[in-house]
């Protein structure tokens, strides 16, 4: 009876923690000030991104803000493809596109020496990064810089994932659980994490905290970088769930991509303060005990708590998702329940016993 008390007792937690996110996504702090029309830099590193970089910048070009309050910065990232022949010809057709290649550095490595790079080279105040295999809606830019506000220094939002099929979908769903996650407690002010591909700041709060040039080195270094920005506490921070910045990005072709982007982010993720910490645990440990409870033989006990996991899943999902505007991607919930509970269990495994992080042909 133990492993049932115990499931009980998490299965608890893990309801009162969904329902504590399901109530902050429902009255997510959020605010806009239409009235805000700043100069915009949208900073795109790219890395061997010749099958996605032309409709990456069609997307961003293709905006309702004015082309003369905003320019793209594309940092050509060491590409060995076409990357650097897409940036030169966007670059001679909109006067508002520039391209650089990024330049070795002693300090940095990888995305975050590119990104430093392109930041330098931004002569807006407002700094939006999306990444090479994304496409954005043409409100993003608008609806992003009327979150800046006077105090506002960093601006999180959720990405999903392309879904034709369920494995695609399965990924798009967990994206939309981890990030509405990071918007709820974002919201509460206990503020986790974000995601890079669609993140935004004032360039004076990234030089604020000295940029990446004085921030330790990560394999997440959008972690890094908003949790430096929070911690100065110069400045709020948000994080919209709001289809007008809502981002498409591309999901992993296989579980080989998608095994190791799972072990960047847990790598990333060692860092987390403690309260982020406390709900990987609870998610651990209930998980846990599920499968526990049914190699004991306790059948019922695992399909009882499995199926309020289920419930309070869904519930969550489609508390996001009715903000996004993006409810039939529900259709894919049964797929990614079953890749839930997998990952969680085996994540701890794989970032302990993973070996080097393998992202973008570069291993750190």
């Amino acid at each position: 009876m133990i492993i049932e008390h115990m499931l009980i007792v998490f299965l608890l937690f893990y309801l009162l923690q969904i329902s504590v996110m399901v109530f902050s996504v429902r009255r997510l702090r959020d605010f806009k000030d239409p009235s805000l029309h700043p100069l915009v830099s949208v900073v795109i590193a790219a890395r061997n991104e010749e099958q996605h970089l032309a409709a990456c910048l069609e997307s961003v070009l293709r905006q309702s803000y004015d082309p003369a309050l905003f320019e793209v910065v594309v940092v050509n990232d060491h590409s060995s493809d076409k990357t650097e022949e897409i940036c030169s010809r966007f670059e001679a057709n909109h006067t508002n596109v520039r391209h650089i290649n990024a330049k070795e550095s002693s300090r940095l490595r990888g995305k975050t020496n590119a990104l430093d790079q392109g930041i330098a080279e931004a002569r807006g105040e407002i700094i939006l990064i999306t990444d090479a295999d994304c496409t954005v809606p043409p409100t993003w830019i608008a609806s992003t810089a009327q979150r800046f506000a006077s105090g506002v220094g960093i601006v999180g939002g959720l990405t999903i994932q392309r879904a034709t099929n369920w494995f695609g979908g399965m990924q798009s769903l967990d994206w939309v659980f981890l990030l509405g996650l990071a918007a709820s407690t974002i919201s509460l002010r206990v503020p986790l994490s974000t995601i890079g591909n669609n993140l935004s700041f004032r360039k004076s709060a990234y030089y604020g905290v000295g940029g990446y040039q004085n921030l330790p080195f990560s394999v997440t270094e959008d972690f890094v970088l908003f949790q430096a920005i929070v911690k100065t506490r110069v400045w709020d921070y948000l994080c919209p769930i709001d289809p007008e910045v809502l981002v498409t990005s591309q999901p992993c072709e296989n579980w080989r991509d998608l095994l190791r982007q799972k072990h960047r982010w847990g790598k990333g993720g060692l860092d987390m303060r403690l309260s982020g910490l406390m709900v990987m645990v609870v998610g651990f440990g209930y998980n846990a005990l599920l499968v526990l409870s049914l190699l004991s033989g306790g059948f019922g006990w695992f399909l009882g708590g499995l199926g309020f996991k289920a419930a309070a899943d869904y519930t969550f999902l489609r508390a996001v998702l009715r903000r996004l505007q993006r409810l039939e991607l529900l259709r894919y919930f049964a797929a990614f329940e079953i890749y839930f509970i997998t990952y969680v269990l085996l994540l701890p495994f794989v970032v302990f016993f993973g070996g080097r992080v393998v992202w973008k042909g570069r291993s750190y």
